[in-house]
């Protein structure tokens, strides 16, 4: 009787352990390798998260939000498991803010902080400023930048591995402004 209960029960550990292993392994890696196209949405729906955030400033800063593309060297394959045509990228995009003063900086900061515990958002006090997590995995700061103190708002994405077609219609590493796009003046000469 004993023997007819184990063999099923021993069956399904195996194969539960093996889907361990296989998952163990590809976290090891880095992850599931997704499409140009689907880190492609990845870049936009950050750019698009810190241009809410710009928007939902108040006091708003003047102008309107244009995002530089920043480099994050944390997103490596310092193991060389990435496979040929497979890379990986980390989007990071930065909002320089212009405000009227220092006090208008503070304040905007105070509010975004109301409105992120509102939201029910994990607010994480930061040198000079604030930061939060979204549902997404993505990472909004609002801080006075390291190297020159003025007002900046940071957005970064979580590091994804992708097959990246080099000459295709979409290239990362030249999308300056994070629109999901390569715009003829983005392109090397």
């Amino acid at each position: 009787m004993k023997s007819t209960i184990m063999v099923p029960v021993l069956g399904v550990a195996l194969v539960a352990l093996l889907g361990l292993t296989a998952k163990g392994c590809e976290a090891m890696q880095g992850g599931p390798v997704h499409s140009t196209e689907e880190f492609r949405a990845h870049v936009r729906a950050t750019t698009r998260a810190g241009e809410d955030v710009y928007r939902a400033l108040s006091p708003a800063p003047s102008g309107e939000p244009y995002a530089s593309q920043e480099g994050s060297s944390s997103c490596v394959d310092d193991l060389g498991f990435d496979e040929s045509g497979v890379t990986r990228d980390e989007p990071s995009f930065t909002w320089d803010l212009d405000f009227a003063g220092e006090e208008d900086y503070r304040a905007a900061l105070a509010s975004l902080r109301a409105t992120w515990r509102a939201d029910g958002r994990t607010v994480e006090e930061v040198d000079d400023g604030i930061a939060t997590t979204l549902d997404d995995g993505i990472r909004v700061t609002l801080h006075l930048g390291h190297y020159d103190g003025e007002p900046e708002l940071r957005a970064e994405g979580t590091c994804m591995r992708y097959r990246d077609s080099y000459g295709d219609a979409y290239d990362y590493l030249f999308d300056d402004n994070g629109d999901g796009t390569v715009d003829a003046y983005e392109r090397p000469r």
